[in-house]
């Protein structure tokens, strides 16, 4: 009989265990609750990494080269194994970006190049009425995500990111 209560238990703890363990949120999903925070979002396209190519939220190779590479599509994007960003139609800096990266070790080299992405939009919007967006925006790593977040209130749309994932 005590050998079954204490099976019990051990069932009952891992049960418990189990219910609490999040399932890993997608790209989309991230990308999603960024794009709901959004106060005053512009107007705008997504693009999804498992968007088919005669999808409009496919992202194709050359408009992946013309953000984040230069002339080619990056390196890291073979670090990467989901992604969605959202990026303003309208001449507006708004922009969000989520990898997830097959392995943590791998988010310094796909920040890098959010980094790269943030630094181009930077120079683009110094003098203009919307340089505080690329000034207060930011590339963010947690745990096997990168974001990337030029949002009107950057702490608001990770607070909503962090709900996410």
């Amino acid at each position: 009989m005590r050998n079954l209560r204490v099976l019990l238990l051990v069932l009952s703890i891992l049960l418990l265990l189990c219910s609490c363990a999040k399932e890993q949120a997608t790209a989309a999903q991230v990308l999603s609750a960024l794009i709901d925070a959004e106060i005053g979002l512009p107007a705008g396209q997504i693009y999804l990494s498992a968007a088919p190519e005669d999808d409009a939220a496919y992202l194709s190779p050359e408009l992946m080269a013309a953000l984040y590479g230069e002339g080619e599509p990056p390196w890291q994007l073979s670090l990467v194994e989901d992604y969605g960003l959202f990026l303003s139609t309208a001449q507006h800096p708004c922009e969000f970006a989520v990898f997830r990266v097959r392995a943590r070790s791998d988010t310094d080299d796909v920040a890098a190049m959010c980094l790269s992405r943030l630094d181009t939009l930077r120079i683009h919007y110094k003098d203009t009425q919307y340089a505080s967006y690329t000034q207060n925006a930011r590339v963010v790593v947690i745990g096997k995500y990168v974001l990337l977040l030029i949002s009107s209130d950057t702490e608001h749309a990770l607070r909503a990111a962090k709900g996410e994932i």
